[in-house]
């Protein structure tokens, strides 16, 4: 995956990591970051295909995750980014059990 751009301003609340390109916890909150308050810019810069790996493993506002699942699933851009990976279920006992 490309290096993602990272916009300061955005990010008023919590310090980058030196690491942060490599850091996914960092990268996950970061796309969600700019999914819940950035702009067309912020949109551009981290770019679609980078919102289409991360979206299943993000923390979004319902209608956030909704509208994104909804643009995904659309035929061209299902045909241009492939289909949403969802999450392994989780065990509802837990690991092992």
């Amino acid at each position: 995956m490309k290096p993602i751009s990272i916009n300061e301003k955005l990010v008023w609340d919590y310090d980058i990591p030196e690491d942060a390109q490599e850091n996914e916890a960092f990268l996950r909150w970061y796309v969600a970051r700019v999914l819940s308050r950035g702009g067309d810019d912020d949109l551009r810069a981290i770019g679609f295909q980078t919102i289409h790996d991360y979206l299943p493993h993000l923390n979004l506002p319902r209608e956030i995750r909704e509208f994104w699942e909804w643009y995904f699933g659309q035929l061209k851009a299902r045909a241009r980014y492939g289909d949403l990976n969802p999450l392994p279920e989780a065990h509802p006992y837990g690991p092992g059990s």
